[in-house]
């Protein structure tokens, strides 16, 4: 069995952000409770090119909800990890579990903790529908805000996230598929 180049590339970027992102003795850990809105972009699939006319389906979802858990630690710069569960992505018929592992940048001022980051991962779609390209890696980058102090905070976050070349058998998606993930949350501090 030969392993793909770019499959080698993105286990190695993933290792890679993992082991930077490792907490330390003194750091910091943070764990988010969080809900929200994803917004996917449009999604344009066609059929490979043949004898027949191209089928061509796009899909202009509306707004769905998302929720999960993100782990935190490190202090100005540090690393977090976040799984999600978007029960309807793309389209009512699609379901998408999305993980991935970020550098985070976050000064804290006061009981006011500004952050940005942004990392790899994957997005896991399943489901009847075209709109299931199955799983693919990812790219997101975002902000946010943490406002408390003590062990119990509250959070704002804004992420996007890019999908390059989004395939599904016997169609093929744009160069990419860009979604925004809008949440709130409940950060507890250890």
């Amino acid at each position: 069995m030969k392993i793909s180049s770019t499959f080698f590339q993105v286990t190695l970027a993933i290792l890679l952000v993992c082991a930077v992102s490792l907490p330390s003795s003194a750091s910091i850990l943070d764990l988010t409770v969080f809900g929200g809105s994803q917004n996917p972009g449009k999604l344009t699939f066609t059929s490979a090119t043949g004898s027949t006319t191209n089928l061509i389906q796009t899909f202009d979802p509306p707004t769905f909800g998302a929720f999960g858990l993100r782990l935190g630690h490190g202090g100005l710069i540090g690393g977090e990890h976040t799984i999600s569960y978007a029960p309807k992505f793309i389209n009512s018929d699609t379901h998408a579990f999305i993980y991935h592992s970020n550098l985070r940048v976050m000064p804290t001022i006061s009981f006011v903790k500004p952050y940005a980051t942004a990392g790899i991962g994957l997005v896991a779609t399943g489901g009847n529908s075209l709109a299931d390209f199955g799983t693919k890696f990812g790219f997101n980058y975002g902000g946010g805000i943490t406002l408390g102090k003590g062990p119990l905070g509250f959070n704002f976050d804004v992420r996007g996230y890019a999908v390059p070349k989004v395939t599904v058998l016997g169609f093929t998606g744009q160069e990419r598929l860009d979604f925004l993930q809008t949440t709130v949350g409940l950060t507890f501090g250890f």
